[in-house]
């Protein structure tokens, strides 16, 4: 059996420890995913993650977050007890803004899709810069910005050159028959199934694995690559396995079909975290890279130790 790897390996504070805080890093400017740039003269101290990577981020650089909004009114539990007190903003969707404003806020870094509309309220007490990511490459790059915003470009640096040398190395690990893989998103009755080319597939196609909806049309509009599924569309793939996340409805509803499905005989149909809707981060990230070839090829790969309320399980259906 492999070693069970430590989820204390995925907050490498040793970096902070290690490096200068960054102090000599400024004066900088980074542009963000609006085009924006943004000018920071000394590190950023007070900061409030919208965007989850970023508090991820934060919390894998050792720094203290100020504030983080929530989905479904939930913290990003796959963080453990990192933000255990931090001010809650509401959701991210439509985050408390009186709130953010009275609180003394150096930077504040938020979605772009959800975000970006508020730049104007948020810029009048705050640097503001958003991001998006929904591309793997987008996701480094993003991640390694923020860094240099706050400071840290050599520990996000390196944090990006590990994972990518670790998806190498799970890569060479895996099984070479390419077993089917479908990734899909439970929202309220709708499932979407996601294309080849975003965060979360490019990191679990790292595996070796195939992706049945195959690669999205638009590389330069990855949001495009979200595809309505039907029972049928299940069956016709039928894949090995399937990473199921639920949000906005709670259990999916069950239908006979699901029975004939591959990875429903096989035990590989599981409900997965919130890390798998937000990859970007680098303790997402790795928890995906690992968790997935865990799931996927549990004859390699040891389960991850990480927070047993993020960690994946067999979807359960209403109605079955």
């Amino acid at each position: 059996m492999l070693k069970r790897t430590s989820f204390l390996s995925l907050l490498p504070v040793m970096f902070c420890m290690a490096l200068p805080a960054g102090a000599d890093s400024f004066p900088v400017t980074v542009t963000d995913d609006r085009g924006e740039q943004v000018s920071f003269e000394h590190q950023p101290e007070r900061v409030v993650a919208l965007w989850t990577p970023a508090a991820d981020l934060m919390v894998a650089l050792g720094r203290p977050v100020t504030g983080v909004t929530t989905y479904e009114a939930k913290m990003p539990v796959y963080l453990g007890d990192a933000l255990d007190g931090v001010m809650d903003l509401g959701d991210i969707t439509a985050p408390n803004l009186e709130m953010l404003a009275s609180s003394d806020i150096d930077l504040t870094i938020g979605m772009t899709s959800y975000n970006a509309p508020y730049a104007e309220q948020i810029e009048h007490f705050s640097r503001f810069l958003t991001f998006d990511s929904y591309r793997l490459e987008d996701a480094l790059k993003s991640v390694l910005t923020l860094g240099t915003a706050l400071g840290a470009q050599a520990e996000t640096q390196k944090l990006d050159e590990a994972f990518s040398a670790l998806m190498q190395e799970y890569g060479a690990r895996a099984p070479k028959e390419g077993r089917e893989v479908m990734v899909i998103w439970s929202f309220q009755d709708t499932l979407y199934g996601y294309q080849d080319g975003l965060t979360a597939t490019d990191i679990i196609g790292a595996l070796g694995t195939v992706n049945p909806l195959g690669m999205l049309a638009d590389r330069e509009s990855p949001d495009t690559g979200f595809i309505v599924l039907e029972t049928e569309d299940l069956l016709a793939h039928d894949p090995d396995a399937i990473l199921m996340f639920i949000s906005h409805g709670g259990t999916p509803k069950y239908s006979p079909a699901y029975e004939r499905l591959k990875a429903y005989k096989n035990g590989q149909f599981y409900s997965v975290g919130y890390q798998y809707s937000q990859p970007s981060g680098p303790i997402a990230r790795e928890l995906v890279l690992r968790e997935a070839a865990h799931l996927i090829y549990p004859e390699v790969f040891d389960a991850p130790d990480m927070p047993e309320v993020a960690r994946a399980v067999p979807v359960t259906f209403e109605g079955q």
